[in-house]
């Protein structure tokens, strides 16, 4: 997504500032070429460029780049007060500015205590519905959806439910290609681990 999103070719500079800091995420962006890193976090621990919530209107003067592109990957769950963060993230937008997300839909608790929400495609729509063109693509299939619940449980201190998970990873990259070929022809939106977001203001 980023990849296909995120172009650095024949440019001198972009500057991208990444909501949520630290993680393969951020290293990934580091490896771009041409890119200029501002990174935004609550956790210090993260090493983030700036230590500070997104919600908060102090940050508008804190942040002295105009970004062309904005990241903001599984963050927006653990944000108490996401109006205000979108708020914030409209006004120190350009016109072309390219805002990238993601956001959990059907996903387990994780974080916790510091996981708030769950958005549908409908709720995104209404949360961004300032900006001028918002575009919201399924991250998996249905079928995908069960198995990344299912390997979730790795995580539990359960060991059975961590058997349980591994025997499920092998089972779907097994059945991969048949998966990817069923949930080809046989479509259902309403089931995903959650969504990819494009913006524009």
């Amino acid at each position: 997504f980023i990849k296909e999103n995120i172009n650095s070719k024949n440019k001198k500079q972009i500057n991208v500032l990444n909501i949520g800091a630290g993680g393969e995420i951020e290293e990934y962006l580091k490896s771009i070429p041409n890119i200029k890193l501002l990174s935004m976090d609550i956790n210090s621990k993260t090493k983030p460029d700036i230590i500070a919530d997104i919600s908060d209107k102090k940050i508008l003067k804190k942040i002295k780049i105009k970004p062309d592109y904005i990241t903001c990957f599984e963050v927006l769950e653990h944000v108490k007060e996401p109006f205000k963060a979108i708020q914030n993230l409209f006004k120190l937008s350009t016109k072309k500015t390219v805002l990238l997300f993601s956001v959990p839909f059907i996903f387990p608790i994780h974080e916790e205590p510091n996981d708030f929400y769950r958005y549908t495609k409908y709720g995104l729509r209404y949360i961004f519905k300032d900006f001028s063109k918002v575009e919201i693509t399924n991250r998996d299939g249905f079928i995908d959806n069960m198995f990344v619940l299912s390997v979730r449980l790795k995580f539990s201190k359960n060991y059975l439910l961590k058997l349980y998970a591994a025997i499920s990873i092998f089972l779907y990259f097994t059945l991969f290609p048949l998966i990817k070929f069923i949930q080809f022809f046989i479509k259902f939106e309403n089931i995903t681990t959650g969504y990819l977001i494009r913006i524009k203001k």
